[in-house]
């Protein structure tokens, strides 16, 4: 039986990428005559351990650096290098089937099915939403690879945004051209993570923060204000391996003996830190639409760990998710307005029922799963 061979193609270190990571771990797990090559890059900083599988049917290749720390002509170089050698493979392993993720992983796959093989199935997620303005006004190299993506969007077998607000606008901007076959895929964590919520909470409220923070684009100085001014009733601990130095600056001289920097943690030691806490917060101002309409990943590994969660309430994509009649509670607050917020308003009552979360990437990626495999 002819083994069938499928590429994945994401430019960005998949450390830095929960959701790639357990898709891959997905494939790794399924059965049936087909392997798997990853294109990737190497992060340029080594903060975390290298992202690995226990399979040999998922085979990664990591062609070049990624990092916006890097300098131009060494991020130039690295992309030449990246997108010719991703073609120079595409050609040599003739895959059935290619997926990429975001437009910034398009353009090997698009020459590929134009000019080698336009027999081969091509599958698209994205991670972000990215708006036609932000196409214009961003690097010149995605606007190119975004003008010749758009091309295979009414041939792909899959194109996928993480939730429908993102999906119709997504589908507006492109009108009057279509997709072929548009998919919501949400990112969720592993059924492995799921932890029961506590019914009651006590004073003082812990709470935790995961993931990049910055002063410019998320709440940061609004949230670390309130917690200072709870004056002890509510601790905040913060992992993160990416701070921006103003938001570091700013915490540090704010000396506040509640809010700890605790630093980055591998993806798979989160639900050991995650359970230990009450509360998880949210912290996106929505600057752009991309983190308007957004359930980001954190939103739903809180809930898997039982936590409750506090997120500001101009995140529209995220909203379907609240509830305070229910634990654990998804909270919208205005975050402009967080000091007329009592710690005390976030202790549940015993009455409330219990609503276990049911967001696991299992269920979630089995469609894209079979879809890429199935033959």
């Amino acid at each position: 039986m002819r083994i069938r061979k499928l590429v994945v193609i994401h430019f960005a270190p998949l450390e830095f990428y929960p959701p790639i990571q357990n898709l891959l771990q997905k494939l790794a797990e399924a059965t049936g005559p087909w392997k798997v090559i990853v294109f990737t890059t190497q992060p340029a900083l080594q903060l975390l351990r290298p992202f690995r599988l226990p399979s040999d049917r998922v085979k990664l290749v990591r062609i070049a650096r990624s990092a916006t720390t890097l300098g131009p002509l060494v991020r130039y170089w690295n992309y030449l290098v990246f997108f010719s050698w991703s073609l120079l493979l595409l050609i040599w392993h003739r895959p059935d089937r290619i997926l990429y993720l975001e437009t910034i992983s398009s353009w090997p796959a698009y020459i590929y099915k134009r000019f080698f093989k336009t027999s081969c199935e091509i599958l698209i997620h994205y991670h972000e939403y990215t708006t036609p303005e932000e196409y214009r006004n961003g690097m010149k190299l995605t606007r190119y690879f975004h003008q010749r993506e758009r091309w295979l969007y009414p041939r792909a077998t899959w194109v996928s945004q993480t939730n429908l607000f993102r999906m119709d606008r997504f589908k507006k901007d492109l009108s009057p051209d279509e997709i072929g076959n548009g998919q919501i895929l949400p990112n969720y964590p592993p059924r492995e993570w799921e932890t029961t919520a506590r019914q009651e909470l006590a004073l003082p409220l812990r709470i935790v923060y995961v993931g990049a923070l910055s002063i410019t684009t998320m709440y940061a100085e609004a949230f670390a204000g309130w917690v200072a001014g709870q004056q002890g009733k509510v601790s905040w601990d913060i992992y993160s391996f990416n701070l921006t130095s103003d938001v570091e600056d700013f915490l540090n001289n704010l000396g506040c003996p509640w809010i700890k920097l605790k630093g980055g943690v591998e993806y798979d030691q989160l639900p050991a830190i995650l359970k230990e806490y009450d509360m998880g917060v949210i912290l996106y101002t929505g600057h752009i639409p991309n983190y308007v309409y957004n359930a980001p990943n954190k939103l739903f590994e809180y809930l898997a760990c039982g936590l409750r969660v506090l997120l500001p309430s101009v995140m529209l994509g995220s909203l379907p998710y609240c509830t305070e009649t229910t634990y654990p509670e998804v909270i919208a607050l205005d975050f402009e307005s967080l000091d007329t917020i009592r710690a005390e308003r976030f202790i549940s009552a015993a009455s409330k029922p219990l609503r276990q979360s049911g967001y696991f990437c299992d269920t979630a990626l089995a469609p894209l799963v079979n879809k890429l495999t199935e033959f």
